[in-house]
């Protein structure tokens, strides 16, 4: 689809299960277990995934965590190449889901958030699908990260994208015609205030129809190291396309491999 991909997490937004929504009140895609069913048909062939197995096997992550582990892919992907591994969701449509994909077993899967993963476990932490855009200011960016760092090992890693502000990608997610999911068709308005835009979705499958909305951040690069070197990471590798190609002007993407600084770092 064109149109803007779905992150699986949103730790800064709360999520609506078990309360009550007003008429004509949007919902979370995620909570909607008609439209979160066809998550993966409607993300096939997302380049981030392969990228994240590669390298958590180059740099020899035996423990994974997956911050906003959504269905649960990458999560089942790196478990059957041998990793340990922990996926943590906070919302329970998604987990769900996951939970009964082949392979599941093979994971360990939390129902929360970064906060919730076990202290000094992992090896390496990732937070794929652009769910690094998902914390709407820098008080809600540094919690993430400093949870994500006490879930680390000693000079562990966290790996995550955030998408290149500069270029406005989230021009091109309106739409002023349905475009085809893989079970229906679905419309998108945007609208932007400051670093945040809001896309609102309206979706139909059959006879049914949902009107879905959510807000993400497209941060400064001074924004995202910044609040990196306040939580005590180090900035060790970048890449600006899934490719692996350097970063400049016009990369669609910051992908980033920060290590959990220590005693002798500067």
């Amino acid at each position: 689809m064109n149109r803007a991909p779905r992150a699986p997490w949103h730790l800064a937004r709360a999520t609506i299960d078990g309360m009550q929504r007003s008429a004509g009140e949007p919902h979370n895609f995620y909570a909607v277990p008609e439209l979160a069913a066809h998550y993966d048909a409607d993300n096939a062939g997302r380049p981030d995934l392969p990228f994240y197995l590669r390298l958590a096997g180059r740099i020899a992550a035996r423990r994974v965590v997956d911050i906003g582990s959504g269905t649960g892919l990458l999560c089942r992907s790196l478990a059957a190449r041998g990793h340990e591994v922990i996926g943590v969701e906070p919302q329970l449509t998604m987990l769900d889901i996951a939970r009964r994909r082949p392979g599941a077993s093979e994971v360990a899967w939390v129902h929360g958030t970064a906060g919730d993963l076990p202290a000094g476990w992992a090896d390496l932490a990732v937070m794929t699908g652009h769910v690094a855009q998902y914390f709407l200011d820098d008080e809600a960016w540094r919690l993430v990260l400093t949870q994500s760092r006490r879930s680390l090992r000693p000079g562990a890693h966290l790996a995550f994208e955030i998408r290149n502000a500069s270029l406005d990608e989230w021009r091109t997610w309106a739409s002023d015609e349905p475009g085809a999911t893989s079970a229906g068709t679905v419309r998108a308005d945007v609208h932007r205030a400051g670093d945040l835009v809001t896309h609102t979705d309206h979706w139909v499958q059959h006879d049914r129809e949902w009107t879905t909305r959510e807000t993400l951040r497209f941060p400064s690069w001074e924004d995202v190291t910044r609040g990196l070197a306040t939580t005590g990471f180090v900035v060790e590798e970048s890449w600006g396309d899934w490719t692996g190609e350097p970063i400049t002007p016009r990369s669609p993407e910051w992908i980033i491999l920060a290590r959990a600084a220590g005693a002798g770092d500067g």
